[in-house]
């Protein structure tokens, strides 16, 4: 049980070691890359709610026109 602890405790160390020098290295390009993202993820939320919206729209229309059938 310790010897588990004992290397999850170094990997634990050895990640925020390395965090910190990736951040040093490679931090302007990542922050880069993740507005990059962030500005694609937006893209695409908008357009999901885009599409579930028509999807909405098309099934209110076709309830009224059967509805209008049945008058």
């Amino acid at each position: 049980m310790w010897t588990c602890s004992f290397f999850q405790a170094m990997k634990d160390v050895q990640v925020d070691l390395l965090k910190a020098k990736i951040q040093k290295a490679w931090g302007a390009k990542m922050e880069k890359a993740a507005d990059a993202v962030i500005e694609a993820m937006g893209v695409q939320w908008r357009s999901m709610l885009a599409q579930a919206d028509a999807k909405a729209q098309l099934r209110e229309r076709l309830q009224r026109l059967w509805q209008e059938g049945q008058k």
